[in-house]
This record gives structure tokens, C-alpha cells and sequence, in this order.
């Protein structure tokens, strides 16, 4: 499991400054509540943890997966029981 998916060392970091567990990220990959294309091989995993969304940005279409950073974002919530970006 782990040795299909790499982390930078920028998301080493945010991993340690933001007091994530390595294990949501992963389960953030494997399992997201929604995904988002970016530009290139870019993808977003999005998880919704507690009250926020972890958003995972990944590099990679096809395993090893590289985790570029990690953050919550604070512009999406749940309205209605689906993801929504606030306006």
C-alpha cells in the first residue's frame, strides 16, 4: 500500500506542520469523497474529515502516486449532503 504512494518532501513537512497522520492521506487517495482534475497529471483527492475537507493535490494518474501537499480547505463545506465550494 504505502510503497505505491510517495510523499515530497514539502508534504513530508505539511504532514508534521499540520499534524496530519499519514494514514488519512492515504485513505484520502484511496478512497476520496471526490476527486478533482488539475492541470496536467495533477488530481485532487478530497476526504471530508470531521467538520473539514482534507484536500490531497497528487501527481500521478496511475501508481506510485506522488502526494505533493496536503491541506483543509476552507472553502468547501457540505450543503445538502454534497461537497459545495462557498461563495
Amino acid at each position: 500500500m504505502i510503497p505505491d504512494i510517495k510523499f515530497t518532501k514539502h508534504a513530508e513537512n505539511m504532514l508534521k506542520e499540520r499534524k496530519l497522520a499519514k494514514s488519512l492521506v492515504i485513505e484520502a487517495i484511496e478512497a476520496p469523497d471526490h476527486t478533482e482534475q488539475g492541470d496536467g497529471n495533477i488530481w485532487h483527492a478530497i476526504k471530508k474529515a470531521g467538520p473539514r475537507f482534507l484536500r490531497v493535490v497528487v501527481s500521478g494518474n496511475k501508481k506510485p502516486y506522488k502526494v505533493v501537499t496536503i491541506y483543509y480547505d476552507r472553502r468547501l463545506r457540505l450543503l445538502n449532503g454534497k461537497k459545495e465550494a462557498e461563495k
